[in-house]
């Protein structure tokens, strides 16, 4: 296989991500699987034997291939990442998207900030130094703050005055904590980090 190769069947069942391809692999149990793919539009298939390992004591099987998800967009997406480092903006950069892609402020002018990774199925993922992150979003103003559920356990108790934490743990969450900030609603039905 060669680089920009995008993996598109294994064993003859379509796969659409990192985890499909990973699960068909370890399904083969080490045995041949047949690689479909495409190549500047060429559609061909391979059979690799995949290498078994020992990882975390458990048995796996690689391909020996880096893997790496792209998405086609409808529009351009350009995020100025200055001062940003690691996954842990990615839920934040996604409303942002969203909230530019949407009619209206998805805020509502309310000062809202928040931390958590994203994966390609809207899942939001725990960061670190979550409460450090806590006090910096005060510190600058805001009001609301959404944290990732994993990261609960840090949360409890370590919220500092003058800010409401909500927990999350999708996208779509997310997104029906700022809509119910932005409108009014019912903020005591919205899920919360406890101990």
């Amino acid at each position: 296989m060669q680089q920009n190769d995008v993996i598109t069947s294994v064993d003859g069942t379509a796969v659409s991500n990192i985890d499909d391809i990973r699960a068909a692999v370890q399904k083969a149990a080490g045995q041949a699987v047949s690689v479909g793919y495409e190549r500047d539009g060429t559609a061909s298939t391979i059979s690799i034997t995949p290498r078994q390992t020992e990882v975390n004591g458990q048995t796996q099987y690689l391909l020996g291939v880096g893997l790496m998800m792209t998405f086609d967009l409808p529009v351009d997406v350009k995020i100025q990442l200055n001062d940003v480092g690691g996954p842990s903006a990615g839920m934040m950069f996604a409303l942002g998207i969203i909230d530019k892609m949407s009619p209206g402020d998805l805020t509502g002018g309310q000062h809202i900030a928040g931390t958590g990774t994203i994966d390609a199925d809207g899942n939001v993922g725990p960061i670190g130094g979550i409460r450090q992150k806590l006090y910096g979003a005060r510190d600058a103003g805001a009001t609301w703050f959404l944290a990732p559920e994993e990261n609960c356990n840090e949360v409890v108790g370590h919220v500092p005055d003058g800010i409401r934490v909500f927990s999350t743990s999708t996208l779509k969450q997310s997104l029906t904590v700022l809509e119910t900030i932005r409108d009014g609603g019912d903020l005591d039905a919205l899920p919360t980090c406890t101990s």
